[in-house]
């Protein structure tokens, strides 16, 4: 039966290496199709949950370039006039990546608010979006479970001796414990100290240290956390950094 379909003879061997010709074929096309610059986001989408108005609050996307010719990117649109989006290298070469800073400024917005800001890049004519949220909380002492006191911190630098810590405090006004999570933070800019639980009723003390090497720099950037409740709610508290050092000569006084 096998010999009767001719697996044997010239002519399946015809068949056999007309097919392998095929399949290189295909090959040789799916190389060519990906070949170029191509770009890689570890993440498209990030949520500070709730968060309080007027306000600067920030994130960092990556991007990376893993195509075989180098990726430009040609523009960065934020969306709108409350967002800014400074990017470290717009021309990655393969296997390169940079960061891509996202700072959202809440202004008096209330509710949900979501931004798309998007990237145009030398692939194609294609848009590349982002999105970003958060839940601005127009009145924080009625909402639950967690009071945050102060709503945001400053840690201004307006002496000669160095100002690196703010704390603030953390009310848990529910009727259950708490687990708290670090998501994110301006790991360049301060380091954060959380506690891990918060009991229901408690009130629990977290605060940011300015790295040495930040302590000259102005910024705007923000910590964000989550509890383990049923929708793993975030809050983000704004993190604001000025420094408006005064020297004093040798006869006591102050200037800038």
């Amino acid at each position: 039966m096998i010999n009767q379909i001719g697996i044997r003879g010239d002519f399946p061997m015809r068949i056999i290496t007309k097919m392998a010709q095929i399949f290189f074929s295909v090959a040789l096309l799916g190389i060519t199709v990906q070949a170029g610059p191509m770009i890689e986001l570890p993440e498209d989408t990030f949520d500070w949950g709730k968060v309080c108005q007027r306000a600067t609050i920030s994130h960092s996307f990556w991007i990376k370039s893993v195509g075989d010719d180098t990726l430009r990117i040609l523009k960065v649109v934020p969306g709108c006039g409350c967002t800014k989006a400074p990017l470290m290298d717009s021309v990655l070469a393969p296997g390169d990546s940079t960061r891509l800073d996202i700072l959202f400024s809440t202004k008096s917005y209330r509710g949900l608010v979501t931004k798309r800001p998007y990237l145009e890049t030398n692939i194609s004519d294609e848009k590349i979006y982002l999105k970003i949220k958060s839940h601005l909380i127009t009145n924080p002492e009625k909402d639950l479970p967690l009071l945050l006191q102060p709503q945001k911190l400053h840690v201004a630098q307006v002496t000669e001796k160095p100002r690196r810590i703010a704390k603030f405090l953390i009310e848990n006004r529910g009727n259950r414990d708490y687990k708290i999570t670090p998501i994110d933070w301006a790991k360049d800019f301060f380091d954060v100290n959380l506690p891990e639980i918060i009991k229901a009723g408690e009130t629990v003390e977290g605060s940011i240290k300015v790295h040495e090497d930040k302590i000259l720099e102005e910024f705007n950037h923000s910590l964000t956390f989550s509890i383990d409740d049923k929708d793993q709610t975030r809050y983000t508290i704004p993190v604001e950094r000025m420094v408006r050092i005064k020297k004093r000569d040798a006869a006591g006084n102050s200037s800038n």
